[in-house]
């Protein structure tokens, strides 16, 4: 059996934190492999990447998905019972379901829907003295993604929906009062976009056919 080879360092956790998504590809090139062995947090560790190491997480009977998810992330970034914590084919259909709106057009399309957003807030910035540049991005994306998958935003709440995708985001992996702002973001979001779907249900809004509102709306 051929050796996996190893990352020279003792622990790699604050190169991890430090390079972030990186991390793996810059210890891939470095070792010159697909998979090394190294240590996070002290424990032993297995990294690897490519279509064959993707493929291997596909194993139901190696690997499963329920569990594997911290609750702090599911109550922030992922949400409970999201794609993430899924097996068998719970997972694929979903998956089917997220990646048949993943088609070159629709993403183009989604493309086309931020440079517009991007020149409008352009235009608008020019008139401002000074401008938050993150706060700005944060807003012209929400509209753009609510834009782009049809669903319904009104411009009075344009900014708390910002605030709360953004906050979900940054509650990753936090902790203290940058995760419980996500937290009560997310129960926000998720009442919200709740409410969204059962007026559609009801006949009382109507989504245009082929967008992710269309395709969500019956989702279990």
């Amino acid at each position: 059996m051929t050796t996996i080879p190893k990352d020279k360092n003792f622990d790699s956790s604050l190169i991890l934190l430090r390079d972030g998504y990186e991390f793996i590809q810059k210890k891939r090139e470095k070792l010159g492999t697909d998979i090394f062995r190294t240590r996070l947090m002290l424990k032993k560790a297995i990294c690897m990447s490519g279509k064959e190491a993707a493929e291997v997480f596909y194993d139901t009977e190696k690997f499963q998905r329920k569990g594997a998810t911290p609750k702090r992330v599911q109550k922030t970034l992922f949400g409970q019972k999201g794609v993430q914590t899924l097996d068998n084919s719970a997972h694929r259909q979903r998956k089917e379901m997220f990646m048949s709106l993943m088609k070159p057009d629709s993403l183009r399309g989604f493309l086309e829907i931020q440079r517009s957003y991007w020149e409008k807030y352009i235009d608008k910035w020019e008139k401002e003295e000074q401008i938050i540049l993150f706060n700005e991005a944060q807003e012209l994306l929400c509209r753009a993604v609510c834009t782009w998958s049809g669903v319904p935003l009104r411009e009075e709440e344009v900014q708390q929906r910002a605030r709360d995708f953004g906050a979900m985001v940054d509650a990753f992996g936090a902790i203290g009062p940058r995760h419980w702002r996500g937290k009560q973001a997310r129960k926000r979001a998720e009442k919200w976009i709740g409410n969204l779907i059962k007026e559609i249900r009801n006949g009382k809004i109507h989504v245009e056919k082929g967008t992710a509102y269309f395709e969500i709306r019956y989702s279990p």
